[in-house]
């Protein structure tokens, strides 16, 4: 031990000593501290005569006194656990003679009578020496229990006496440290307190199969493009079917009846002149189409300009995909026993690198300007004229407007959850009130989890809670599934027609 080090440092008070093999370390680090280690929740006993009753008293003794401790501060070590080491000196490890329990526990157990505190043994045998060193575990004091009283006379012990486990010693109380017992004992006991916490959905792995999407999408737009052109001429143009007259012809022949003399008057020919060329005009403005400007070899480089513009936009559009097809993931809590629980909060730590990333909504179905891919060029053929004559909204911006009428005109409501990336995953959660086995979820659908790279078979999750009424956090962990490699693959091939 260093000379700035103290015996409590070199201690390890995390946990009780229930197993051979933490009782043997305990066991090495006391040695080398020796009776400088003493506290109220550690007792160290050099080699007794562990047949003789007076040791088995002092035993006793201390069984009592770690038994009346207040419970909080019984909780700074060992995990409330008063604790004896039997047979260890200053750095020497000497051990005792075996022992049974039944002839501890006879003598023992009379001091301590049938309501007493319960207490137990860890033996840990010595290399190369048929001794072993006891070590005497007595249960973590709880609120509701009364003092405990002694129940009978022996060496240093007398019947109806209350004896404390103060730093370093065993002795009767002061009317202070009675006070608080007494307390103790009045009070009401804690209601157990045992959650269940989970993840609502999967962590998706941030990764698609891109023969089956990308490529796949371009090569069918791509050929669906080039099928719309036009087939090569024929040598000769296609004759006029019998009887068919074009415009001109039409205009022509009235003004060949008017030249004839078919007895029509001047102005009879004239009106019947104005009229149709007026309906000529008329269908020739109204249903006229634009005739395709651009050439067969501009189109097809439009075409390809486009497949390379979706290639490069296609990785950020993964993430984009998937904050709009996947469900959102949800917090679940369940109370597990009968007891009403108040406030309560709960953090989770979602272990490895796993992200939290914002979900985004979309009306009625996913374009591609939605998630940043490019449109492919327009189709080939002609266009129809636009006069302007359609001033009114389209019937997307006018749900557009009517969304965020809607959205602008609802109360805010804080969400159940918060999500952050913290290098791994860190989530907030205002539970509030819980009934007896009742069940809790967010409904926030406001955050998707998401692996990138190479996905894990299981993502690990510890959680800490707390709950109005308890001075102490709960703690648990559980697994958050993975989704199947193609889960998004699936997903992102409907949404472009593929399926």
């Amino acid at each position: 031990m260093s000379p700035n080090s103290t015996p409590e440092a070199a201690l390890d008070l995390t946990r009780a000593p229930r197993g051979e093999l933490a009782a043997a370390r305990l066991i090495a680090t006391a040695a080398a501290s020796g009776d400088l280690a003493e506290r109220h929740y550690l007792e160290l006993k050099g080699p007794p005569d562990l047949s003789s009753k007076v040791n088995k008293a002092k035993i006793a003794k201390f069984i009592l006194g770690a038994a009346n401790r207040m419970p909080e501060r019984a909780a700074e070590a060992f995990e409330g656990y008063g604790v004896m080491i039997i047979g260890i000196a200053k750095n020497a490890i000497e051990g005792v003679p075996p022992i049974e329990m039944l002839s501890l526990s006879q003598v023992i157990q009379p001091f301590l009578g049938a309501t007493g505190p319960h207490w137990d043994i860890v033996r840990v045998p010595i290399e190369n020496s048929p001794n072993q060193v006891i070590v005497v575990l007595v249960d973590p004091p709880q609120t509701g229990q009364p003092p405990f009283i002694c129940r009978a006379n022996g060496e240093g012990l007398q019947n109806g006496r209350i004896y404390y486990r103060g730093d370093g010693e065993t002795r009767e109380p002061t009317a202070d440290e009675l006070d608080l017992l007494m307390a103790r004992g009045s009070a009401q006991p804690t209601a157990p307190v045992e959650l269940g916490v989970s993840v609502v959905g999967t962590v998706v792995p941030l990764a698609v199969d891109e023969e089956r999407t990308l490529n796949e999408y371009i090569a069918k737009t791509r050929k669906r493009l080039l099928d719309a052109l036009p087939a090569p001429k024929p040598s000769t143009p296609a004759s006029r079917q019998p009887g068919q007259l074009g415009a001109a012809g039409v205009t022509s022949g009235l003004s060949s009846l008017h030249s004839l003399g078919t007895g029509l008057s001047e102005a009879m020919s004239r009106i019947i002149s104005e009229q149709a060329s007026g309906a000529l005009g008329t269908a020739g403005i109204l249903g006229a189409e634009v005739p395709e400007q651009r050439s067969e070899e501009d189109y097809k480089d439009e075409i390809e300009a486009w497949a390379s513009q979706f290639r490069e936009a296609w990785p950020d559009a993964l993430e984009a995909f998937a904050v709009r097809l996947m469900p959102a993931n949800e917090v679940g809590v369940v109370n597990k026993t009968l007891t009403f629980l108040h406030d309560v909060e709960i953090k989770l730590h979602i272990a490895g690198a796993v992200e939290a990333l914002e979900r985004e909504w979309y009306e009625d179905s996913l374009s591609l300007n939605d998630v940043g891919l490019p449109y492919p060029p327009r189709k080939w053929g002609p266009t129809k004229r636009n006069f302007g004559l359609d001033t009114g909204y389209s019937a997307s911006l006018a749900a557009s407007i009517a969304a965020q009428s809607v959205q602008a005109s609802r109360s805010y409501v804080p969400p159940d959850a918060s999500w952050r990336t913290t290098g791994s995953v860190d989530v907030d959660v205002n539970v509030g009130n819980l009934r007896p086995e009742g069940a809790f979820q967010t409904e926030d659908d406001d955050s998707i989890l998401i692996v990138r790279g190479e996905a894990p078979e299981n993502i690990r999750a510890t959680w800490a809670a707390t709950a109005q009424g308890y001075n102490e956090v709960f703690k648990g962990d559980f697994t958050v599934p993975v989704a199947e490699p193609t889960c998004l693959t699936e997903l992102i091939r409907e949404c472009l027609g593929l399926r």
